[in-house]
């Protein structure tokens, strides 16, 4: 499916926004899910500097360059990333879809957070990174890839980090997405797994009879 044809479907749903801004030099990640009583859709934008493709194609040995030109890596000027395009991009989204919370992580949270709520209206929450926060949306998120319950449309970027991911485990049996266990970036997946926390957090009380995105 195109993916004009794949965003199309999308128009008009609920949407819960997962975002990591990881460092202004890194990867960042913006991720909306969009459930239903099959499973969930999944819209991934990621975003880089335009200035450290090529060094960051060398170092992570992955296309940066080659996603860049197909659109499906977003580059902004400079040698960091500039916020305002991941803001332009949220209200693209509420435009287009029924935006309900944008989730984030407190310690890297900058003024665009504050922009977003303050001036833009957006509903925005912190996610602690810890277990405590995290295991059960990993957990939601890993029953719908063994289930096939997560659509993605094959995001080149978003299946990369998925198979980079290394899940950290605690002595209850807790999980979370790894950073300091992972070899490769996973930052798709981070964001991904604090979407499904929005999603599930907020949308399962309403949902139809036939939703369950909770872990079974």
């Amino acid at each position: 499916m195109t993916h004009a044809d794949y965003r199309a479907r999308l128009k008009g749903r609920p949407c819960y926004v997962g975002l990591d801004l990881s460092s202004t030099t890194d990867l960042t990640a913006l991720v909306g899910v969009f459930p239903d009583a099959a499973g969930f859709d999944v819209l991934p934008e990621f975003f880089v500097p335009a200035e450290r493709i090529a060094e960051r194609a060398r170092r992570d040995r992955v296309p940066y360059d080659e996603w860049a030109r197909r659109g499906v890596l977003h580059t902004t000027p400079g040698t960091i990333i500039d916020y305002e395009y991941i803001r332009h991009t949220l209200h693209t989204w509420a435009a287009e879809f029924d935006l309900k919370t944008i989730g984030f992580d407190p310690w890297n949270a900058t003024d665009l957070i504050t922009r977003l709520q303050e001036q833009d209206g957006f509903t925005c929450v912190a996610v602690r990174q810890g277990f405590a926060t995290l295991s059960a949306p990993s957990k939601a998120l890993e029953a719908a890839i063994l289930s096939k319950r997560l659509r993605h449309n094959g995001h080149p970027i978003l299946r990369w980090c998925i198979g980079n991911v290394a899940l950290e485990t605690d002595a209850a049996g807790n999980i979370k997405p790894s950073k300091k266990d992972s070899t490769e970036r996973i930052d798709g997946v981070v964001a991904l797994v604090v979407a499904i926390d929005q999603m599930d957090r907020h949308h399962h009380a309403a949902a139809a009879p036939g939703y369950a995105m909770h872990v079974f």
